[in-house]
């Protein structure tokens, strides 16, 4: 790549996501928009009962629960920085965040006693009740990540050798990916960047020369990715 070519990324996160990270991604890249996962928001019967702290794991999480009236006075512990600043932003106190639900345990465990209420997708990489198999948790799912096909451009960019890289968000994506996948379609250029290992490890089938991992399981993590080796090109 020359000093004047763009890197073009193929982008399939839900779109108010794909268009916050190409935002974040700023000159030198062009993106091009395809969701592969699309939210719905759902509409529970919003109560915190007996809860004595909210657990968010994705800003649309907090996004679903504002949308219904939800109580915000509640401590809120997150996963990931950015859901931290959306549940700050609609009123909660946040005493903890973590990069992933599992390292927001001891956290929980510390700092927290009673009842927890989880405020999440219908969708998760893991459960907070298996996590933490001796406190009583409730469970309020206020989206749904609903699977979209891969868009015509997408797949002639694809199948014209047009995309440099592709970041990948979540597991759920890494197969949606793989499902969409066809012959034609020409990788051998692109570089695949997972969020995680668990992402990278399902990505690896469309990877012929590996699959870079993320430094930190974030959206910061995958845009540092994609600053330095972009700048080295």
């Amino acid at each position: 790549m020359t000093g004047t070519s763009a890197t073009r990324v193929l982008l399939t996160r839900p779109t108010a996501q794909s268009q916050d990270f190409a935002q974040a991604l700023g000159p030198g890249f062009g993106v091009l928009t395809s969701p592969l996962l699309e939210i719905r928001f759902l509409n529970p019967v919003v109560d915190t009962g007996h809860a004595r702290a909210v657990v968010f794991t994705s800003t649309n999480g907090v996004a679903g629960w504002r949308r219904r009236d939800g109580d915000c006075t509640l401590p809120a512990f997150c996963v990931g920085a950015r859901t931290a600043q959306a549940a700050q932003a609609a009123g909660f106190p946040i005493p903890a965040t973590a990069p992933t639900l599992t390292a927001l345990v001891p956290h929980l465990r510390d700092q927290t006693g009673g009842p927890l209420l989880h405020i999440r997708g219908t969708h998760v990489s893991a459960e907070l009740a298996d996590l933490l198999p001796d406190r009583q948790i409730a469970t309020c799912i206020v989206y749904e990540a609903e699977a979209r096909p891969l868009s015509p451009d997408a797949h002639h960019a694809l199948e014209a050798g047009e995309i440099d890289a592709i970041p990948v968000f979540s597991p759920r994506t890494a197969a949606r990916l793989l499902a969409e996948r066809t012959d034609r379609w020409r990788l051998d250029a692109t570089r695949l960047i997972a969020i995680s290992p668990a992402t990278a490890r399902i990505l690896a089938p469309l990877a012929s020369k590996g699959v870079e991992t993320s430094p930190t399981p974030d959206t910061n993590g995958l845009l540092a990715l994609l600053h330095r080796k972009s700048a080295q090109c």
